[in-house]
């Protein structure tokens, strides 16, 4: 039986979460004194430099933070670009930051798509970054096994309309693409999406997101 992963339509591909946590206790984490008892979770364009190693992220706050020691990543494999990931990390008292792990996040370039499909998701949650750089989603997507080599979940953005608003403002409006693929539908396994709103003109955006309870729609201002 083979596990399938999620492919993206238009943008990187999503795995399951890439988080490096230990699993062991201690001492020192049991006293609040432990490598992650001060950790924080940011959404992050991840840097790689020309040695294909991570060394620095700057977090949808616009924090930026060096890597005190840098290091390879098994999907971050293109050097001198950035990535898309929450980044766990501990910020140390010069500034810079030591990294417990990355979770791949996977981007969707908003696009007007020819066969849209809105097979349902499990809804979590939707919110702009505080840059306003982009519109992330955390959503459940169903997953199984299958002898089927071709059965993989597909995400993208899917551009409806540019509303005009009556009071003049402009509207983008995007639908979350969702093709089920032939996945079995055993268990939930989280995805982090986002979609970058760097080039979007309008006055505000509006996502709508088929789930197994009905129709979520949320709009933002940009």
């Amino acid at each position: 039986m083979k596990h399938f992963p999620v492919n993206c339509l238009v943008g990187c591909a999503i795995c399951a979460a890439l988080i490096v946590l230990s699993s062991c206790a201690n001492d020192a984490y049991d006293k609040g004194e432990g490598d992650y008892s001060l950790m924080q979770a940011e959404m992050a364009e991840i840097h790689i430099n020309s040695n294909v190693l991570v060394d620095y992220f700057i977090t949808d706050a616009n924090d930026r933070y060096s890597v005190a020691t840098p290091f390879k990543n098994s999907w971050m494999t293109t050097p001198d670009s950035t990535y898309r990931a929450v980044a766990y990390f501990n910020k140390r008292d010069d500034g810079m930051a030591d990294v417990i792990g990355l979770s791949r996040v996977g981007v969707l370039m908003p696009k007007r798509l020819k066969n849209l499909k809105t097979d349902p998701v499990r809804f979590e949650s939707v919110w702009i970054s505080p840059n306003r750089a982009y519109l992330n989603a955390g959503i459940y997507l169903l997953m199984g096994s299958t002898d089927d080599e071709q059965a993989i979940h597909t995400l993208g953005c899917h551009i409806d309309t540019l509303h005009r608003n009556d009071d003049g403002t402009e509207t983008m409006q995007l639908t979350l693409h969702h093709d089920q693929g032939g996945v079995p539908e055993y268990y939930s396994q989280r995805t982090y999406v986002s979609i970058p709103l760097k080039d979007a003109m309008t006055d505000s955006v509006c996502i709508t997101i088929h789930t197994y309870d009905g129709i979520v729609r949320k709009t933002f201002k940009r």
